[in-house]
């Protein structure tokens, strides 16, 4: 198994270097093809989609959130060692340990950014009632303080947003690279972040299927997730891109959604 060089890079087949990888953030460089192109492992890509599927599948529709962490922190390890195994470097994933400072730092940055957005969101509720129904989550009404609080710090940072960071932003990302301009990888990544809402879409307490007129309701929720999360996808690629650190889009999908989870349950239990 080929393995990093750290001073670079760079290894065997693998065409962007380091110092690329710093500058793929840039606008200029998203539709460079890679210097030199290496035909992609497109069975261990297959396999990875599948594995990441099925767990999809099996975290929204079969366990209790309490086994997402031990589920699915063990199907992101298979699918480090399928990554590995097919030559990803940890450079490509977005996993340096050099680069691991500044990814905290900016994603400290966007936590702070929208942390103060939340709160002036809040504040405006406080003062404008009309405002406060845009914080009734389904899940935050439905649910006890102590499960919103456990879904907030414990199961979303770890089963949501460093699980779906490091598949996405990270593994797939990184391995199209090997082939494509960062743009086309980029887009192909984020189309399969929209397709993998669908699942929690149809599982959550808003499930369209409830509704006896639910086809075009069904419809547009689905198109609905799948647009805004491929959107958000590509915000978290680019943070992920500038830091040239994983860790940097783990911390702004944190901010995200536990932020947002936590300003509902002040609004709906407080206000």
């Amino acid at each position: 198994m080929p393995h990093d060089l750290s001073h670079t890079g760079r290894e065997h087949a693998w065409s962007w270097s380091l110092d690329d990888w710093d500058q793929m953030w840039k606008p200029g460089n998203w539709l460079k093809k890679p210097p030199r192109p290496h035909t992609a492992h497109l069975w261990h890509i297959a396999a990875i989609i599948a594995i990441a599927s099925y767990a999809n599948i099996i975290s929204n529709l079969v366990l209790d959130d309490v086994w997402h962490i031990p589920f699915q922190l063990g199907i992101l390890g298979v699918v480090v060692l399928i990554a590995r195994r097919a030559g990803t470097t940890w450079t490509s994933m977005g996993l340096r340990r050099d680069r691991i400072s500044r990814g905290l730092t900016v994603g400290g940055v966007v936590i702070g950014v929208i942390a103060i957005g939340f709160l002036i969101a809040i504040v405006a509720a406080t003062f404008v009632p009309g405002l406060r129904p845009l914080f009734e989550n389904e899940s935050v009404v439905n649910n006890s303080v102590a499960w919103v609080l456990f879904q907030a710090f414990v199961r979303i940072p770890v089963a949501t947003a460093f699980y779906e960071e490091v598949l996405f932003r990270g593994i797939i990302f990184g391995m199209f690279t090997r082939r494509h301009s960062p743009i086309a990888a980029a887009a192909f990544t984020s189309l399969l972040f929209g397709l993998w809402h669908i699942a929690p879409t149809l599982a959550g307490p808003d499930n369209p299927l409830m509704d006896p007129e639910g086809v075009l309701q069904l419809v547009g929720a689905v198109l609905g997730i799948v647009g805004s999360t491929m959107f958000a996808g590509l915000i978290f690629l680019w943070i992920r891109l500038y830091a040239n650190s994983v860790y940097a889009s783990v911390l702004a999908h944190i901010a995200t959604n536990s932020i947002g989870m936590l300003a509902a349950l002040f609004v709906v239990n407080v206000l």
